[in-house]
């Protein structure tokens, strides 16, 4: 009876470490997968900052138009800093797709310029309807 017991015990007890370490296992593990998908998950957002980059180079933006491209860069760079980390916060991708959103809706921008800066927000916003959908693993 008492042998019985300690191996109960132990058997319970062998259960809830393994338990713990399956857990532990998931929590560090990065929510989209292998290396090679989350280098192409934040390409999207490399491309999108590069984009934005190459079209606030205009010589003639007003400031206006500045405040705005420095505002999506910044919304940028926070999601992107926290994906980096493993981390996908929707609020902070949804808060970069807005001003993104805002230049190109509102600052005057070369048509190539605005075609990408469409292109990179057509993608962030698949991006996020791809993750809202629990799809993680390609």
């Amino acid at each position: 009876m008492k042998m019985s017991r300690n191996l109960t015990s132990q058997l319970v007890l062998a259960a809830a470490l393994l338990c713990s370490a399956v857990t532990a296992a998931a929590q560090y593990d990065r929510p989209y997968g292998d290396r090679d998908s989350a280098r192409r998950d934040r390409s999207v957002f490399d491309r999108a900052r590069l984009d934005l980059d190459r079209a606030s180079s205009y010589p003639y933006a007003s400031r206006s138009d500045r405040k705005r491209f420095d505002e999506a860069r910044r919304e940028l760079f926070d999601f992107a800093s926290r994906f980096d980390q493993g981390r996908y916060e929707k609020r902070e991708l949804n808060q970069a797709i807005d001003r993104l959103q805002r230049v190109v809706s509102q600052n005057s921008l070369d048509p190539r310029d605005r075609g990408a800066l469409e292109d990179d927000l057509r993608r962030m916003r698949d991006y996020r309807a791809f993750r809202d959908h629990g799809d993680f693993r390609r």
